[in-house]
């Protein structure tokens, strides 16, 4: 029977958080673990409602979250890849990873995209029928202020 090995991680503290830095130790993290080929990364406050948006890989790097109720149900612009992604290796290794310099609320899913784009990629989505998600509603973290757009 093979042992199984869990590491806990606690946000201490009431720091300027970074979201695509977490995003980028979740991926080293996981590969110290298995040899994995696909890596979904999902924002905690979002429940998906059709379990017909199956989180896997695709040939393309894949926004699941295209029709979250907070937008009303609409993807709020062409180029949104925020909420939910899906990228294999390959995809995560020609984007160079998540940018890390964008501390507080946003910034980072549009440079992300625009990283998807200039190297060549395409980003997949759902039908918008299939790509809805529930945010659970919160009050925004101290000190982390959205990023000037």
């Amino acid at each position: 029977m093979a042992s199984m090995s869990r590491r806990e991680y606690k946000k201490l503290g009431e720091d300027t958080f970074n979201r695509a830095k977490l995003l980028n130790v979740g991926y080293t993290e996981a590969l110290k673990d298995a040899e994995y080929d696909c890596f979904i990364f999902s924002d905690v406050d979002l429940i998906p409602m059709d379990d017909r948006n199956l989180y896997h890989c695709y040939d393309q790097p894949r926004h699941f979250a295209i029709a979250m109720d907070k937008f009303g149900f609409r993807l709020p612009y062409a180029g949104y890849f925020g909420g939910v992604s899906g990228l294999s290796k390959k995809q995560f290794l020609k984007i160079n990873g998540f940018p890390n310099e964008y501390w507080g609320w946003g910034g980072e899913d549009d440079d992300i995209y625009n990283r998807i784009t200039l190297n060549g990629m395409k980003v997949s989505r759902p039908d918008v029928r299939i790509g809805r998600y529930r945010m659970i509603k919160h009050e925004r973290d101290k000190h982390n202020e959205p990023n000037p757009q």
